[in-house]
Order: C-alpha cells, then sequence, then structure tokens
C-alpha cells in the first residue's frame, strides 16, 4: 500500500474554505457530469447528518457517492478490465475541520482500498503529522507540500491560474508562486492518501497512477479552481450551500439519465460501508435537518476529487 501526504497551502481560512471545498464540489460535479461522456460523471446517494463513525470522529455531514469513470481511467487499462470496475462507490464524513473518505470497487473488492483522511488548520503546512498517524503508516509516508500557484507538473487550465487572479469580493491576490510565505490569511490541508491494488501484475503501475494522476493532479487543478472561483462562494452560507447542493443534485441526476446512466445501476449494489454508518447515524438528527441539507437518498452525483 501507497501513502502519502500531500500539503496544500490556499489564501483563505478555514472557516472559507469548509464552505469553499462544499460549493466546489456541487459545482464541479454539475461541470463534469456527461462533459467527455454521457454516462460518465458523480452521483450524490446520500447527504445527511450522522451522529457516529468507526473512525471515532465526532457529529458531522456523510455523504456517499457514485463516480461513473467513463473516460477518466486510461484506454490501456481499461481494455483489460470489466465494464463494472469502472464505477467507483464514496463514502465521506466531515466533522470539519477533520474529515475522512472511503472508497470502494464492487468487481474487486478487498483487493481495493483507498481513502483520503484530511486536517485543515490555519498554517502554513509546517505541522508534522496533522492526522496523527500511528508509527507503521508514518513509516511508509512521503510528505509533499504543494503550491498550487507553481507549476507542480500539472497543466495550468485557461483562466485557473491562481497568478493571474485578483479577487473583486476580499481584495486577495494575485497569488504568484510563493505567495502562501507571507499570505494573510492563509490554510493548509493536509491530505493522507492510502491506496491499496492487489492485483497480479497490476499492483505497481495502478497505485502508482492512482496517487499521481487519479488523486495529486485532480487536487492540484481543484484548488487551482477553488481559488479562481473565490469571488463564486465569498460571502456564502451553510444554508447557501445546501439548497445548491439540492438543486444540484437534480441537475446530475437528470444528466446521467439522459446518458443512460446512474439510478438503475447504483440501486442494485449494497455498500459495506455504508451499512455500518447508516446504523449509526440519528435518524432523529437526520429528520430535523432533512428539509436544510439532505439532498435525495435515491439520487446520485458525480465530481471532480473529491476531494473532502
Amino acid at each position: 500500500m501507497k501513502i502519502h501526504e500531500y500539503r496544500l497551502v490556499l489564501p483563505c481560512t478555514p472557516e472559507e474554505y469548509h464552505l469553499a471545498q462544499l460549493y466546489m464540489v456541487a459545482k464541479a460535479s454539475r461541470e463534469e457530469t456527461g462533459k467527455d461522456n454521457a454516462q460518465e460523471g458523480i452521483e450524490v446517494l446520500k447527504n445527511e447528518p450522522y451522529e457516529t463513525n468507526k473512525f471515532g470522529m465526532p457529529p458531522g455531514q456523510y455523504t456517499e457517492k457514485v463516480f461513473y469513470l467513463g473516460t477518466k481511467i486510461p484506454s490501456y487499462i481499461a481494455a483489460l478490465l470489466p465494464e463494472s470496475f469502472l464505477t467507483l462507490y464514496e463514502y465521506s464524513w466531515n466533522a470539519f475541520p477533520k474529515c475522512m473518505t472511503v472508497y470502494e470497487n464492487k468487481y474487486l473488492g478487498e483487493r481495493f482500498y483507498m481513502s483520503v483522511e484530511t486536517m485543515h488548520l490555519p498554517d502554513r503546512g509546517g505541522t508534522e503529522n496533522a492526522n496523527n498517524l500511528g508509527k507503521e503508516d508514518l513509516a511508509k509516508l512521503n510528505v509533499e507540500t504543494i503550491d498550487v500557484s507553481d507549476s507542480c507538473d500539472v497543466k495550468m487550465e485557461k483562466g485557473y491560474d491562481p497568478a493571474r487572479f485578483k479577487s473583486e469580493k476580499t481584495g486577495r491576490g494575485p497569488f504568484v508562486p510563493g505567495y502562501y510565505k507571507t499570505a494573510d490569511p492563509v490554510m493548509t490541508c493536509y491530505k493522507v492518501v492510502r491506496l491499496k491494488f492487489k492485483v497480479p501484475m497490476m499492483q505497481s503501475s495502478i497505485e502508482k497512477w492512482g496517487q499521481s494522476s487519479g488523486m495529486r493532479s485532480p487536487f492540484i487543478s481543484f484548488h487551482r479552481k477553488l481559488i479562481c472561483w473565490m469571488d463564486e462562494w465569498a460571502g456564502w452560507s451553510i444554508e447557501d450551500i445546501r439548497k445548491y447542493e439540492a438543486e444540484t443534485a437534480t441537475i446530475v441526476r437528470e444528466k446521467l439519465a439522459q446518458g443512460g446512466a446512474g439510478t438503475g445501476a447504483a440501486r442494485k449494489s449494497t455498500s459495506r460501508v455504508s451499512s455500518k454508518s447508516s446504523s449509526k447515524s440519528s435518524s432523529k438528527s437526520a429528520s430535523k435537518s432533512s428539509s436544510k441539507s439532505k439532498t435525495s437518498s435515491t439520487s446520485k452525483v458525480a465530481v471532480a476529487q473529491n476531494t473532502s
């Protein structure tokens, strides 16, 4: 299993980032679903409060999603795999500033494991072991501090260069390479990614691709957009976010239905991780919050990385 920690330093407060990230996930879902393939995207199955989980986290928000990967997998790899491999399930617990996301593939079962454990802190990326990893994980850990305004060996998409962006609402920017050393406000996302792919002859190449192209590159692209969309999310409240999420779930569901993907396929599978979580969730808390924070337990969504 490969374990990497990506430290993404950003020009905002943790409180701002919490709302910005939720906005970004919803917006990315709208933009990514069906962009390259009508049957490709991310569906949101659940978005509801939880009280406890197996990771010992405090109460927060639980989301369950299905990723229809389509063309996102390299063709030389996709050619070797059955179609069911191209569907990925995501289970996420958001108790900001701590978040935990687990991924599952029904075809691979126990041969595949991927998780993203994140801590958000108001610093410049200098905190060691922010996620309180054990000795065994620390011994395997590779750490990288990422300045998203730099090249990072990831193509800078047109219109999403932090070094060319200045926020009209906040007055922040432009964010040239090295900005995080003096930026105020500033915060860091400490993302620990664990990836296991135990398939003969493919393990090494898939784990390497998964960390670099599957996680690192999308993390960088996602957070460049988060910065450059600052004027869109600045000033939003959690109520604004929940309304936007609900609208997004409907839009994505319609896109996937038009392409023949989504609801039917996802309903056929049951989740090991989800069932454990739902049995512990508080129905009382969920019912009180459903009008504000529940998107549709029967719908599904898709997004760039997720990247909680």
